[in-house]
């Protein structure tokens, strides 16, 4: 029997590099999709068509090879090997086509990996709820590679939507199903994501370390000088976590409280702050991504600001009724524009 599961891409509305240092999030869950198709073989085989990279990848699922680098197709399979949810010899046949652009920061291998867990757990008749898979794709993205990621991505994937996360303790709050003028400008330049995210978790917890504190909600950005932090990357880092912090925390009221009838321009405004705060601080933007960024919000947006690690990939921007001259104007800039949907997370297609 053919099965078909879906996922969507995410961008982060705010909080970017924050899930990883145990502080809330407000990503979204957008409408540029992975798709699985396909079935049960009798042979103990997993053969998948990667059709917008044009190649073939097939493996004997094993115990006991050792994974390839960033191989989330085969650590998948391992983690629900493990959990005993799909058997030792298995046999598969599929195709994976994918909307959502690779190495952009709209997070291309979360989606993939939750895709996988749902397809091959729904193919072996498991059924995951939604913080199951979040956890079951973590262990097969993050922790069997000793990664430096966060929970963010999995659990917008897994649930969908717009959301406001907290990880101590763990909770996933719906906020939006839907938020009209979401543009996304893909640069077209290429990151590294995980020495990014390795240098600057260092910088914080090393900033942290230096005056004598566990948690950044503990911690004011007044109280971050120079003559206790003294490495000055590790103090941007800190203050950087602070500031976004308090960003997150007020457009989580807004959001909250108003639902759909939240202050565009003031939701706006503090996405324009978290990218100043990114691009000033923590230093992940481009001069391409700012060149996009001033161009957008000369064409009317409201607020637009970085999204994923950084360091090249994409920019969001929230611009209602401006879509189209917002849309020119990356592709003006040199780079190129997605107008996107609020989806649904993880499931059949």
């Amino acid at each position: 029997m053919i099965h078909s599961i879906c996922a969507p891409g995410r961008v982060v509305l705010f909080g970017e590099h924050q899930d990883y240092l145990g502080l809330p999030v407000i990503p979204a869950a957008i409408d540029l999709q992975i798709k699985i198709t396909g079935q049960k073989t009798r042979n103990n085989e997993i053969s998948l068509l990667l059709d917008d990279i044009h190649q073939v990848l097939t493996f004997k699922p094993s115990m006991d090879n050792p994974l390839p680098k960033r191989g989330y197709i085969q650590s998948g399979v391992r983690v629900l090997q493990r959990e005993g949810i799909i058997p030792i010899n298995c046999g598969i046949n599929a195709q994976i086509i994918s909307e959502i652009p690779i190495k952009a920061g709209l997070s291309s291998s979360s989606a993939l990996t939750v895709v996988w867990i749902k397809f091959l757990s729904e193919l072996y008749d498991h059924q995951l709820n939604p913080m199951e898979l979040t956890n079951l794709a973590f262990k097969a993205e993050v922790t069997e590679f000793n990664e430096p990621g966060g929970l963010m991505d999995q659990m917008c994937i897994a649930h969908g939507y717009i959301n406001f996360q907290e990880f101590d303790p763990i909770r996933c709050t719906r906020l939006l199903e839907s938020m009209s003028g979401l543009v996304v400008g893909d640069s077209l330049e290429t990151k590294d994501t995980l020495s990014t995210l390795t240098n600057i978790k260092h910088g914080v917890f090393s900033a942290l370390e230096e005056m004598g504190v566990q948690k950044v909600k503990d911690i004011q950005a007044s109280d971050i000088t120079a003559d206790i932090v003294k490495e000055p990357f590790a103090r941007s880092c800190l203050l950087a976590a602070v500031n976004n912090y308090t960003y997150t925390n007020q457009a989580y009221e807004e959001f909250y409280r108003r639902g759909k009838k939240f202050n565009p321009d003031l939701i706006g405004d503090l996405m324009s702050k978290h990218h100043n705060i990114l691009r000033d601080e923590l230093r992940i933007s481009t001069p391409k991504i700012e060149n996009m960024i001033h161009s957008v919000l000369k064409a009317g947006a409201k607020g637009a600001k970085i999204t994923g690690s950084g360091q090249g990939g994409c920019m969001i921007v929230f611009c209602p009724g401006k879509e189209e001259l917002v849309s020119k104007a990356i592709e003006e800039a040199g780079g190129k524009a997605y107008r996107v949907n609020v989806s649904s997370g993880a499931g059949e297609c």
